[in-house]
């Protein structure tokens, strides 16, 4: 009831504030991230608008809203059905709580790494993932950027193997899949707001956390963790979505426009991705930080069981697919 009223304001005030503003133009899209710039979701989101008005120009009025000033990503996936919002990007927990079958990018070491993951999002499996998600929750996948591959910090002791989790309090999002999985790895995951995950860490509150390095130098989480393992764990996609009823009312011009700028904007995720794996560790080293790279293999098989669990949520015969295109 209380989410209901919420998001019955926000769209009272969303109204009331850009129906004037926007009437001059054919067609009106408004664009919303919860994070600030220089996080890969804002990244992606600001790339995807410069480029639509570099090539729609007068064709659309474009407005977009970041830093959570339109609410977090669960609200976000509220307004963008309800058609309050037009372009959303979601990380794989907010897209996994519209559609289960998104609950495979929880699956540890799914991919080698971030090379095959990219082939195969762009190809078989992107279009295996967005075919599911129009039909789940009327949602377009305009395309799928990139959030990076997940290693975990802490301010206990370096994480060599699956056994050094043991018991640490490690934040996840709030993930039934990856909360599934660090219980299956022996830690003890808690869920905490990515905002809160600083102040969370500096009070002992938890242990650790798990995300992309260019995640923990944006919040400056490295600042209360004096230890990094390169678990490389899992890949996390971003998927950049527009309300289906909104794509489907675009003339086939507009459509290939909203297309392109939402390939180039995969690509400034990509470059982010990359830069950030590339000097973030050194950088993180000489701020005094303890990078460690653990024994992969170990976790692997200590993951084992997580893949045929989350098989069991998304079907076997859904994995069976997944895992086809993936090879």
């Amino acid at each position: 009831m209380f989410r209901f009223k919420k998001t019955s304001i926000v769209l009272g005030v969303l109204a009331g504030v850009l129906c004037a503003g926007s009437a001059w133009a054919e067609t009106k899209m408004r664009l919303a991230v919860e994070t600030t710039g220089g996080d890969p979701t804002n990244v992606m989101l600001s790339a995807f608008r410069d480029e639509l008005k570099a090539s729609a120009g007068d064709e659309l009025a474009i407005e977009f809203f970041d830093g959570g000033s339109l609410g977090d990503e669960n609200a976000l996936a509220e307004l963008i059905r309800a058609g309050a919002v037009e372009v959303i990007p979601l990380g794989s927990d907010g897209v996994a709580a519209l559609d289960e079958k998104y609950s495979i990018f929880d699956t540890p070491f799914l991919f080698s790494g971030k090379e095959q993951a990219r082939a195969v999002l762009d190809g078989e499996l992107g279009d295996l993932m967005a075919a599911s998600l129009r039909e789940k929750a009327n949602l377009e996948v305009l395309a799928f950027g990139e959030l990076g591959v997940r290693v975990i910090s802490n301010s206990k002791k370096a994480i060599m193997t699956p056994a050094d989790l043991s018991g640490m309090k490690i934040r996840t999002p709030n993930s039934p899949t990856r909360i599934m999985a660090f219980q299956t790895l022996g830690a003890a995951p808690t869920t905490l707001a990515l905002g809160e995950v600083y102040m969370g860490l500096k009070q002992g509150v938890i242990d650790g956390q798990e995300n992309p390095l260019s995640v923990i130098k944006e919040f400056s989480l490295f600042e209360t963790q004096p230890h990094i393992s390169l678990t490389n764990h899992i890949y996390t996609p971003i998927t950049l979505v527009m309300n289906g009823q909104a794509f489907d009312a675009l003339s086939d011009d507009l459509k290939a426009k909203v297309k392109a700028a939402a390939e180039a904007s995969v690509q400034k995720t990509r470059d982010l991705s990359d830069e950030s794996d590339s000097k973030l560790v050194a950088e993180f080293e000489k701020s005094g930080v303890t990078v460690t790279r653990p024994d992969i293999a170990s976790f692997q098989t200590a993951a084992a069981p997580v893949r045929e669990k989350i098989a069991e949520i998304v079907t076997p015969e859904f994995m069976a697919k997944v895992e086809g295109a993936i090879r």
